[in-house]
């Protein structure tokens, strides 16, 4: 069952571990006891509780005193160093974002979003997203009605940055993207199935064509405890000037 290859005992059980809760265990599912994983896989109890005590560390597992050991709500790496939609972020950790309600609505009067895109008309799209069958974000993305004509006909796909580039030509070559905390208010905290003033994500991205031209803006808020930000940091020579 296990190798004689260099590798501690126990790196050796809990790579085994991880394996099987990625393939048969649920959020929240409760681990077998250590008596049963000791018997199962031949292993010492030391063995089996440096292998949890990893698993903790790495936020797979969490003890709860008097109740056992459970599988952790794994949270989504979302690396904002590069251009993509959601949707294809996450299907690159292979996970499968799906929307669950869409609506359309077109904003002529006045609006802060017009600015930032240099437009007469809005077209608002709004969606309610689940990540892997969970509630998980509600999005807002706001175009320049002119370069989306019958946009509302015609999106039939999960991806809307993918959509653009085939259907209108739109694609984003950079973004300024701010990120801050928000409690969520009565309706978002029906709508993603949490308790109201529970802690959400907000994101803002300006989005901007090859021309350096603003094409796209986007609100969205998304459940905390599903999801965490990556963010690359590099010295800058200039700033210990």
């Amino acid at each position: 069952m296990f190798s004689k290859n260099g590798i501690p005992l126990y790196v050796q059980l809990k790579n085994k571990l991880q394996k099987d809760i990625s393939e048969n265990y649920e959020p929240g599912e409760l681990l077998p006891s250590e008596l049963k994983i000791e018997k199962e896989y031949e292993v010492s109890r030391i063995t089996v509780r440096k292998a949890i005590e990893l698993l903790e560390r790495e936020n797979i597992l969490e003890r709860k005193q008097g109740s056992g050991t459970f599988v952790k709500e794994q949270k989504i790496l979302y690396d904002a160093n590069s251009i993509g939609s959601l949707t294809q972020r996450l299907s690159k950790q292979n996970h499968k974002l799906t929307t669950k309600s869409i609506s359309f609505e077109i904003i002529e009067e006045d609006h802060y979003v017009k600015e930032l895109l240099q437009c007469d008309t809005l077209l608002c799209i709004k969606r309610f997203r689940e990540l892997n069958g969970v509630p998980f974000a509600l999005m807002r993305n706001y175009l320049d009605l002119k370069r989306v004509p019958n946009l509302e006909e015609k999106f039939n796909i999960e991806s809307l940055y993918t959509f653009l580039k085939d259907e209108y030509s739109i694609e984003f070559y950079n973004a300024e993207e701010t990120v801050e905390a928000k409690d969520a208010t009565k309706e978002e905290s029906l709508k993603l199935g949490i308790k109201e003033n529970a802690s959400l994500l907000s994101l803002h991205r300006l989005s901007f064509d090859k021309n350096n031209k603003p094409v796209e803006y986007s609100d969205i808020v998304i459940k905390a405890d599903m999801y965490k930000h990556k963010i690359i940091l590099s010295n800058d020579k200039l700033s210990n000037i």
